[in-house]
Formats: C-alpha cells, structure tokens, sequence
C-alpha cells in the first residue's frame, strides 16, 4: 500500500516538476518577445518625434515670419498715418 502511494506521489511530483519547466520556458519566451516589441515601439516613438519636430520646425519659422510681416504692415501704416497728419 505505501509503495502504491510512494509511486503515485513520486509521479505527481514528476508531473508537476516538468509542467513548471515549460510554463517557465513559455514565460521567459513572452518576456523576451515583450522586450522585442517594446525596443520596436521605442524606436517607432523616436522617429514619430523626428518627424513631429520636422513638421513643427517650418510652421514655427513661417509663423514667426507671418508675425514680421504683420508688425511690418503695421509700421508702414503708422508711418504712412504720421505721414498723411504732417501734409495737412
């Protein structure tokens, strides 16, 4: 009767032994594809901010230019008011 239960028990233990290997295999092959995948989003974040900046850098400039020419148009019709209230 032991010998039965010792034999059962040592299988048990087996079984259990050999499932644990595999579901530790098959967590560390997730983990490692989940390393993977992140380095792929890092890089895709990376060269979405290159981009973003590249998008972002002429609409700063001509927005800043557009600002110039409003500040120029502006001078020029102050000047051409001062200019106007002196020939009269």
């Amino acid at each position: 009767m032991t010998d039965a239960i010792q034999i059962l028990l040592t299988a048990v233990i087996t079984a259990l032994t050999v499932l644990l290997v595999i579901i530790g295999i098959q967590l560390f092959l997730v983990l490692q594809e989940f390393r993977s995948v992140l380095k792929k989003t890092s890089k895709i974040l990376d060269d979405t901010s290159r981009v973003t900046h590249a998008v972002a850098q002429p609409v700063e400039e001509a927005s800043s230019f557009l600002a110039g020419l409003k500040n120029g148009f502006g001078l020029i019709k102050n000047l051409k008011k001062i200019f106007e209230n002196e020939s009269r």
